[in-house]
């Protein structure tokens, strides 16, 4: 920036404390209609107060080519020291030396220019509404300051502010018909480019006759040229007599008073000053006049009136209809300026102990009403602008405990939320927002979370997860049904940030409790939300979880329909799980696979002559098997064998204790085929002979020695065939095994 200052000091010869930017208007060109102006004009910055716009209007003194055109230059230069109105451009600074002059005014662009970068932006109500800031202050300098503006014309005398005001300049021909020596009108208007394009055919004899009729002229070509930028033929052809008397795309009420101005007969022609007063009825009903002047007489009211203004009145100029008709720039430089500006002064009042309760309360209303405009105007300026005006307010109003300022601020986020940044919402915006889950209010909590999927793309994973998901399991038991359904919708929708090692779970548990919900709705959004996240679950999850879920929707009591898509669901998921199953091989597994895999790996193979004995072959013991392979029967294996495969075949080491004596009949004993593992001494002759078994109570697993010899008791005779068994049965103590069975 300050490069760019040095380089333009430079190439003008001279050094002004202004930046300039950017050429607005070239007369050098040659092209019209920059060549009808005798200003070079730059857009610039002031770095004494902190780099505002300002426009620059330069005349180089030293250029051959401008040597006619300075005295129409020092006379703009003059003049405009003198000339201090309203409705005319305010100037900043004024300077001169033996090169150049400058003047610096607030920035402004051509109204032609204007016209054509906003073409189709720039309504008819906004025409009319600057015809009539022109008409204004020209008719102030017929009859005020008796003087001739002389040179009114689109293309180089009238400037449009970034608030959208008409403002009128170009005073190089600016005569004062009383006072003035030079007569300006008289001696320079010859060589003022364009000045005959509009003259009237009578000639300058008929303006020195009637001077200020020559106002009227330039007054009626300046409306038709206005409404008719599109159609003129080329810029600069001159308008002819027969197109100013049609006054064709000229609003109807001001046809007839419009071609009055620019009649043949200078008599006839009526001054600006009786034009305006003419059609006063038909500006005075136009809302963009009526609007700009209460916000121009708005300055000079008290606090009081002000906020009475903004709070009551100003909802009659700002309907849909009336915001289309605005001019570029009026909202942002004009409405939304003096909105800012009357918050700021209500939050520098602070509640005080005297503070009756109306005060207080009247004072939240308007806070909410200028907030509401404030957001409603403030999504429509530039972004740059947005983050140094807006930005700050909404920041420092979610901080507030108002709930009016906390709906407003939730209603309008869907507008200003693009024009925050993840910065703003994860530091800002984001853990106030959280807070409105809280509130006792249904209607708080619901705004809050319908907002919350306005900015949930930048709210960080971390913030989902560790705050959001916490505030949802709450909310998903809301006594409001349409919470509740919400609240699942905001789910289904952040599933992407939910980390992956609970997402799964979270999505199943939130769906499945929004299926046993009493209402339809959060129902038929919770088999929504199975369908459209079908991809995220295993089929171990659709199988063990959500299938029978689902179910239970087949059989709800209270729709049909969610009866009909829970079905519709089911088969969904079942599908899927088919369509798996049936890529699996048939072939049916060997039952006995693992067994028959045990036994080949730890079982001893037999030899010949174990096959050809089997009774011998069922004998086997451990201690030879172990012995064959090789391995010791005290091993760790030996020990894992005992315990997960007991050998049922052998028989227990006997203890002292005869616990009890059983005395069986030998016929008995063959009667009932007793296996061999009792060896019967058939030395013991008749059926007296009776068997004697000592049964013994088998010691602790760990104790037990494999392939312990059998006991055998010899048995003693009994009177009779009668078989008498004296047992005594004796408890266990302890009714829990001893060591691993």
């Amino acid at each position: 920036m300050n490069f760019l200052s040095k380089t333009f000091s430079s190439l003008t010869g001279t050094s002004i404390p202004y930046t300039f930017k950017e050429k607005e208007v070239d007369p050098r060109s040659g092209i019209f209609p920059d060549s009808a102006s005798v200003w070079t004009i730059y857009k610039g910055l002031n770095p004494k107060n902190d780099n505002t716009p300002v426009t620059i209007f330069e005349f180089n003194l030293r250029d051959s080519a401008n040597a006619d055109l300075e005295p129409l230059a020092r006379n703009c230069f003059r003049k405009s020291k003198l000339l201090k109105l309203p409705g005319v451009i305010s100037v900043i600074d004024y300077i001169e030396d033996e090169s150049y002059l400058y003047i610096i005014t607030e920035p402004v662009v051509p109204l032609y220019r204007y016209l054509q970068v906003n073409d189709g932006k720039v309504s008819t109500d906004s025409k009319v509404c600057g015809i009539y800031e022109i008409g204004q202050t020209l008719s102030l300098i017929n009859s005020k300051c008796n003087s001739l503006h002389g040179n009114l014309g689109l293309f180089s005398s009238v400037f449009v502010t970034p608030s959208g005001d008409w403002k009128l300049f170009g005073f190089e021909l600016l005569t004062n018909l009383t006072s003035d020596p030079d007569q300006p009108i008289y001696r320079f208007s010859n060589i003022q480019q364009g000045f005959n394009c509009t003259l009237p055919e009578d000639g300058l004899d008929s303006v020195r006759q009637f001077p200020l009729k020559l106002d009227s002229f330039k007054f009626g070509s300046f409306i038709y040229s206005v409404f008719n930028i599109h159609h003129m033929k080329s810029l600069g052809v001159k308008v002819t007599q027969s197109e100013l008397n049609s006054m064709v795309n000229i609003p109807r009420q001001l046809t007839v008073a419009c071609k009055r101005l620019v009649g043949a007969k200078l008599g006839l022609r009526p001054t600006v000053e009786k034009f305006m007063s003419d059609t006063e009825s038909y500006f005075e009903r136009n809302k963009l006049i009526i609007f700009s002047h209460e916000l121009n007489e708005i300055k000079f009211k008290s606090e009081v009136e002000k906020l009475e203004f903004f709070k009551t009145y100003l909802s009659n100029f700002i309907s849909e209809e009336d915001v289309n008709s605005f001019p570029p720039g009026f909202l942002e430089h004009k409405v939304l300026s003096e909105l800012l500006s009357q918050y700021e002064n209500i939050q520098k009042q602070k509640v005080t102990i005297s503070s009756t309760p109306e005060e207080v309360q009247s004072r939240q209303e308007t806070t909410s009403v200028l907030l509401n405009y404030i957001l409603k105007f403030g999504v429509a300026i530039q972004e740059s602008n947005f983050t140094k005006l807006i930005k700050p307010i909404i920041f420092q109003a979610f901080t507030l405990p108002d709930r009016s300022i906390r709906l407003t601020l939730l209603n309008h986020l869907t507008q200003y939320a693009p024009m925050l940044t993840e910065s703003d919402v994860q530091s800002n915006i984001f853990t106030p927002l959280l807070s409105g889950f809280q509130d006792t209010n249904f209607t708080i909590r619901e705004t809050t979370l319908r907002s919350i999927t306005t900015i949930i793309d930048k709210v960080s994973v971390k913030q989902v997860n560790q705050e959001l998901l916490k505030v949802l399991a709450k909310s998903q038991m809301d006594p409001k049904p349409s919470i509740r359904t919400n609240t699942l919708v905001l789910i289904i929708k952040i599933s992407s940030k939910i980390y992956n090692t609970s997402k799964n779970n979270v999505l199943i548990t939130a769906l499945s409790k929004s299926l046993r919900d009493t209402f339809t709705p959060c129902k038929m959004m919770a088999l929504s939300g199975f369908e459209s996240l079908i991809d995220e679950f295993s089929l171990n999850e659709i199988c063990g979880k959500i299938l029978g879920h689902i179910a239970i929707s087949l059989m709800d009591p209270q729709s049909f329909k969610v009866r009909t898509e829970a079905r519709r669901i089911f088969e969904l998921y079942l599908k899927s799980v088919e369509e798996h199953a049936s890529s699996l091989p048939k072939v049916e597994d060997d039952e006995e696979a693992e067994e028959k895999a045990f036994f080949a790996k730890f079982a001893p193979q037999q030899s010949e002559e174990e096959k050809s004995n089997p009774t011998e072959s069922r004998e086997w013991n451990l201690d030879f098997a172990f012995a064959k392979f090789g391995m010791s029967n005290s091993g760790k294996l030996n020990d894992e064998f005992n315990v997960s495969t007991p050998d049922l075949t052998r028989i227990t080491t006997p203890t002292t204790e005869r616990i009890p004596t059983v005395k069986v009949p030998k016929s008995a004993i063959a009667q009932n085929n007793w296996n061999d593992d009792f060896d019967v001494d058939d030395s013991w002759g008749g059926d007296d002979e009776v068997v004697e078994k000592v049964v013994a109570r088998p010691k602790k697993a760990s104790s037990m020695k494999l392939g312990s010899k059998k006991t055998i008791v010899k048995p003693a005779k009994t009177v009779g065939n009668a078989l008498k068994l004296d047992l005594k049965v004796q408890e266990d103590e302890d009714e829990n095994w001893d060591g691993d069975w």
